[in-house]
């Protein structure tokens, strides 16, 4: 759902962007962060209410079960960071911004949420948890990185002139 938003979200940019309408542009990036923000509440508290039964639909080993129902809160928590950088991901294709992305995201992915990882899981032996709370730490850098690169490009007018 987040990407058919981040999607939409691209082709409504790029089209206020060809008629330099900055003021659209920027309501529409803002606009698509907030829908994606009702459906990460509309789909997270269900599945973080119903996360001791979800296990059990896929499998009858209570271990995986409880294992299911702990990874879903760094999958809750994430959701947040995720809808972040799809939004503004999406937001920079509108507006045709897109080599900065590279640089971004493997400033989050590799340089943030890598170590993250190793250290929750390894050094704080978190375990398979811990491996996967690094997850809304690169999800989040890369969709900060995102929003102030976007931020930045729709606040001059010499950028849509």
């Amino acid at each position: 759902m987040y990407y058919g938003m981040g999607a939409a979200v691209s082709v409504r940019i790029s089209n206020y962007y060809g008629q330099h309408d900055v003021e659209n542009v920027r309501r529409t990036a803002t606009a698509g962060f907030h829908l994606i923000l009702v459906m990460i509440v509309a789909t997270s508290i269900p599945i973080f209410l119903l996360r001791h039964q979800l296990g059990g639909l896929f499998t009858d080993s209570q271990p995986v079960s409880l294992m299911v129902a702990q990874l879903i809160i760094p999958l809750v928590i994430y959701q947040f960071g995720d809808g972040l950088q799809i939004n503004f991901a999406n937001s920079l294709r509108g507006i045709a911004d897109v080599r900065p992305m590279l640089l971004y995201s493997f400033i989050a992915y590799f340089i943030i949420s890598l170590p993250a990882g190793y250290f929750f899981g390894f050094v704080l032996n978190g375990g398979i948890t811990g491996i996967w709370m690094a997850f809304p730490f690169g999800l989040t850098s890369a969709g900060v990185m995102y929003y102030l690169r976007f931020k930045h490009k729709t606040c001059t007018k010499s950028t849509v002139s």
